[in-house]
């Protein structure tokens, strides 16, 4: 089914399940770079171990996060507080030293070999803003259940897949169990067959695509082919009111600064920051708010 989002971009998106790329080019749906046959041979079904996820931001919501001492969803057409897995280079290691490196392309057969696939999700920008917060899965699971799930745990889903131009989004919704709208959703797995699931504090996720553009080798020539890439998310369902309460000094621990992509999602009227512009608002920020850097 298509919709338009928020940001006003159209999607397709596919209901409770969490669909493969070979899963995808079953459906019976146009996409211009989805079923792109000439794409060089890369490491498909890579899987990686996420224990962070991180919340980007411009100025405005970095301002509005410190006011509020916390997070709440910004929309009024949706529920969702969204977090990202974030992928460290610890964990892209653990993930060349867990694949079988027989199955690689004979270029890409010596580890490591991550580090040359162009995935936003391996990337350190972010199109949404120049501040981001990082916080483990079990902290943010933590504050969550303790703020909204007295007595129990939140509840993880199977969401979405959405497609977009070049991108395959896996949202799980994250929700607590007096919430019933996502009863028909499936539980996210803790382990077996599956995109992604959650374990032990982890995000387990098998990349399919760990990069948006391949380079396929044509004589002496380089042909680049574009091709979507995917990535996962947490959807915190968020009513309205609802803050996600976090300490002045925790969130400052867990703020840092970051460029914007070129191509970014910025609403206007805020626009991308430099670096040295995006540090100065946080140290003048910290200044104003007589934070000196406390110790976990």
């Amino acid at each position: 089914m298509k919709r338009i989002n928020v940001r006003g971009f159209e999607e397709t998106y596919f209901d409770g399940q969490h669909l493969t790329l070979s899963d995808l080019k079953r459906e019976k749906i146009e996409h211009k770079y989805l079923f792109n046959s000439n794409i060089a041979a890369y490491p498909e079904s890579v899987e990686l171990h996420g224990e962070k996820v991180c919340h980007v931001t411009g100025r405005g919501g970095l301002e509005g996060i410190f006011m509020d001492l916390g997070f709440r969803q910004t929309s009024d057409t949706s529920h969702f507080l969204w977090w990202e897995l974030s992928i460290t280079t610890d964990e892209i290691c653990s993930a060349e030293q867990r694949f079988p490196t027989p199955l690689l392309p004979l270029t890409h057969n010596q580890l490591p070999f991550l580090q040359y696939f162009t995935s936003k999700a391996f990337q350190k920008e972010s199109p949404y803003g120049n501040f981001r917060f990082t916080l483990s899965i079990r902290e943010l699971l933590y504050h969550y259940g303790n703020q909204f799930c007295p007595g129990n745990s939140p509840v993880l889903r199977v969401y979405e897949t959405v497609l977009y131009q070049q991108e395959i989004l896996y949202t799980i919704v994250v929700h607590p169990r007096n919430i019933h709208c996502y009863d028909d959703y499936p539980r996210l797995p803790n382990f077996g067959e599956g995109v992604c699931g959650y374990a032990d504090g982890l995000i387990w996720w098998r990349c399919q695509s760990p990069s948006e553009s391949y380079l396929h080798s044509l004589n002496v020539n380089w042909n680049k082919q574009y091709y979507v890439w995917d990535h996962v998310c947490l959807a915190l369902h968020m009513e309205p009111g609802w803050v996600l309460h976090m300490d002045q000094d925790r969130l400052f621990k867990r703020v840092n600064v970051c460029e914007v992509s070129q191509r970014h999602l910025i609403k206007p009227p805020e626009t991308p920051l430099s670096l040295y512009e995006a540090d100065n608002i946080l140290t003048n920020l910290k200044a104003g708010k007589g934070y000196a850097g406390v110790r976990d």
